[in-house]
């Protein structure tokens, strides 16, 4: 189902009237008043392949094995303690809900644990934690919530169920997953995206620099005058993880041709005015009777700087994920 609005006492999403436009809502929001620090306990997690990655896990007090727990996931560039995880994160151990932020495959705390990078075919290591998770707590309802990047996964997984089940899986919820990733990668090639386009390509020749680094015998990056994440793609995520081309690992892991294939209930929250994940993709997909897309006309890419206070404050993106979790788990905001 896509709809504008799913829920009548959720408020629409009105941007407020200093930051209007996508832009200003996504340069803003990513760096206006970031949340204090969450605390939580620090797990290394085995992938199986010799890599490992570090979850952050922040049990509220009186919470039982019985209690709903969530998978927070970060998107690209980001790690367990961007913002906006951290600010969910906040409102669900208030509500009583066990979080656990993971840092993907070598990012964050986890950097040098890992041999190898993350990508948006990943899915296997997102399965590992909730089935790390489900171990600890037989009995748990877990829910997986991805931003961006980590949005795409999340729904990948979701997709992938009937073959790879997750015990104790309750549902997903995704915020601006990049649906189709070739178009997503036309869209921030634009001349008006550049700067993100740039600063995605930076950070990543970066890290893969240091990754090398910390791993001498991985060889030569060949990031070397990377200028753009599709250049990147090619030159590095694609030829290191099996694929032919940047075109193919595009091809290969996007989410968009799956969404059909989705066996548990799941939320899927996207603004049309995006910068870089454009909306077209929203509105062609099909998905399986058990998805619900939401789609605002404004709040860029995860932004979402609000009019008015909705539960507590104007960040309306995390407020709607809360309340939508909650919600479901018969629980109170």
């Amino acid at each position: 189902m896509i709809t504008t609005k799913l829920d009548s006492s959720i408020p629409s999403f009105s941007p407020h009237p200093w930051v209007r436009g996508a832009h200003r809502q996504t340069v803003i929001g990513r760096y206006l008043n970031p949340p204090p620090d969450l605390p939580a306990v620090a797990h290394e997690i085995s992938l199986g392949d010799g890599d490992r990655l570090v979850v952050l896990d922040s049990t509220p007090p009186g919470w039982s094995a019985f209690d709903p727990a969530a998978i927070l996931v970060h998107g690209l560039a980001g790690c367990a303690n961007a913002a906006y995880v951290v600010r969910l994160g906040h409102r669900l151990v208030a509500a009583g809900v066990r979080v656990v932020r993971m840092n993907l495959r070598g990012a964050g705390a986890g950097f040098g644990l890992a041999r190898r990078v993350y990508h948006a075919g990943r899915s296997d290591d997102l399965r590992t934690v909730a089935r790390w998770l489900a171990e600890s707590a037989p009995e748990t309802p877990i829910a997986i919530v991805g931003f961006s990047l980590g949005a795409s996964l999340a729904l990948k997984l979701g997709s992938e169920l009937h073959e790879y089940p997750v015990a104790g899986l309750d549902c997903l919820a995704a915020a601006n997953p990049p649906l189709d990733l070739a178009i997503c990668a036309q869209r921030i090639s634009r001349p008006e995206n550049r700067i993100y386009d740039w600063n995605f390509a930076r950070w990543l020749r970066t890290m893969t620099l240091q990754l090398h680094e910390r791993f001498p015998d991985l060889g030569p990056t060949g990031v070397e005058g990377v200028r753009t994440l599709y250049d990147f793609d090619d030159r590095y995520t694609a030829p290191r993880n099996g694929f032919r081309s940047a075109d193919h690992y595009y091809e290969t892991c996007s989410v968009a041709p799956v969404l059909d294939r989705i066996e548990t209930p799941a939320l899927i929250v996207h603004a049309a005015d995006d910068p870089f994940i454009p909306v077209e993709p929203f509105h062609r997909a099909r998905p399986s009777a058990l998805v619900e897309i939401e789609i605002t006309s404004h709040g860029g890419h995860l932004g979402y700087l609000s009019r008015d206070r909705f539960r507590g404050d104007r960040r309306w993106l995390e407020a709607r994920l809360a309340a939508w979790l909650l919600a479901r788990w018969g629980r109170e905001h």
